[in-house]
Formats: C-alpha cells, structure tokens, sequence
C-alpha cells in the first residue's frame, strides 16, 4: 500500500463591481475596483495499490498476454488437365460495316471446328465484342483525321484433352488471323488447395512447439489464424521454411509433340499466434 499528497489550489475570486465601456453595472458602489483574493490549501488524500490493481505486475508480466506468432506454408503441385485458349480476332476498315463482317466470317471459321475437334458446347462460348474509332496523330500526340473503325471480338476454347494440344493449336491458326494466349487448370485445384492448407496449418504448429520449446515454454491453445496477412502484424512468408510435397504428380504425354505444361503450383501460406504455457 503507498499513499501519496495531493496539494488543491481554491481560487476565491470577489468582484463587488465590474465597469464595461465606462458604465457601472448595477449595485456596483462608484469608485470601487475589483478585488481578487486566492489561497492555496493541501488536502491529504490517499491511494492504494497492488497486484489486485494491476494483474501479472508483480510476476513483472505486464497486461500483455504470451503469445507466439508464426507462419506455415506448404506448396503442393498437379498437372493440368485443361487448356483454355483465349482468342481475339480484330478487323480494321474505314467502314463499320465492312469490318464487322469480315470479323464475322472469323468468328464463324473458329466456331466451325467444334465438331472437328469434338468440343462440347459449353467449353466453347464468345465473350468481349469491342468497336471502337481510331485516328491519326501528329509527333505531338494531337488527335487528327479519323483513321479507321476497329472491330474485336473474343472467343474461349476449354481442351480438355491436353494430349492434343498440337492439333487444336494447328487446326486454330488455320481457320482464321488471330490472337491467342493459352492458360491452364486443374479440376482438382480446390480440393489440392484445401489440402494444401491443412499442411500449412500443420506445419505452423509444429514451428510453433520447435521454437518454444528452444526456449523453455510450450506453445498452448490457438488464439487467432489467418490464411491472409493480417493487418499491421510484422509477419514475413520469408521467415518461414516452405513445405514442399513432391506427391504423385500424374504425368502428361506430349509424346511427338511440342507441348510440355510443366505442373500447376499450388501455393498457401498460414499465420498463426498461439498462446504461451
């Protein structure tokens, strides 16, 4: 217990007249000025304090509870299984109409190989159609005369047979002038993913319990877990040695061909605080 003096200053103030702008205020007597008197007086008061006051001060803690954060981050891979093909056509002609049809008889061309190459309906659909102007410019960048209409149009291909990559890329290249980037997926990519982040999560705990117990401690209950960075925590993915899982990785034939996929990355990263025992 400890006790401590507080000193109070009471400021008495008595005013019996006050003038504003020379005038007197009523029941003010002429003449009289006003006075102030003050007087400073210290009044004991006393304060206690202990360890029911301030939990975790007398064991020198702190307020602040024992935790210990860390990262865990597990890669896991698969070969794909699909091909999508973005591909975008584009006519230019100083009449629209012009280069709207002649952007049609490409799109026409491409959709005419679905039977050809046996693609379902739904992994072949057209999507962004774009017409827009275009014009002349000076070395300075200043609009002049009009140039041209610019007709776009943009089709999507899913194979689902990567094996015959070569022939859908010959037999597309054939049917019209085009654009193309090629992407690739896996129809196991979410259950991939989901496992991907139990290993992370069982990775993390077990750097958890490495580190504290380096320390003498012992890593106990879980108190937050975040699959994305959290907000203003001093967390670094660097800091944490991946996990990688080689698995069955099943293999592509590309035999004779010109296509090597190579395997889809699956890539999750934990953060994880657990309290200290």
């Amino acid at each position: 217990m400890m006790k401590t003096l507080f000193c109070v200053m009471f400021v008495s103030v008595v005013a019996m007249s006050v003038r504003v702008s020379g005038a007197e205020v009523e029941g003010s007597s002429p003449g009289f000025e006003p006075q102030f008197s003050a007087f400073i007086g210290c009044s004991p008061m006393t304060i206690a304090w202990g360890r029911d006051n301030f939990p975790g001060a007398a064991a020198g803690l702190g307020s602040e509870a024992r935790t210990i954060s860390v990262t865990g981050t597990a890669v896991m891979r698969t070969m794909p299984d699909t091909i999508v093909w973005h591909i975008s056509t584009s006519d230019f002609d100083r009449d629209l109409v012009s280069a709207k049809e002649s952007n049609d008889r490409k799109l026409k061309a491409i959709l005419g190989l679905r039977e050809e190459l046996a693609i379902d309906k739904e992994d072949l659909e057209t999507g962004h159609l774009s017409i827009r102007r275009e014009y002349e410019y000076d070395e300075r960048g200043h609009q002049k005369a009009f140039k041209h209409f610019v007709v776009t149009r943009s089709v999507t291909v899913r194979q689902r047979e990567v094996n015959r990559f070569d022939e859908f890329f010959s037999k597309l290249v054939s049917s019209a002038e085009m654009e193309v980037n090629v992407s690739f997926e896996s129809s196991r990519l979410h259950e991939l993913r989901a496992e991907t982040r139990l290993k992370a999560l069982r990775i993390a705990q077990e750097k958890a319990e490495a580190m504290a117990k380096e320390l003498g401690a012992k890593s106990g209950k879980v108190i937050r877990i975040d699959e994305h960075r959290p907000t203003g925590q001093p967390f670094s993915p660097m800091s944490n040695a991946a996990f990688v899982d080689p698995g069955s990785v099943p293999e592509v034939d590309t035999t004779g061909g010109t296509f090597a996929p190579g395997a889809i990355e699956v890539h999750v990263t934990v953060y994880v605080t657990f309290a200290i025992e």
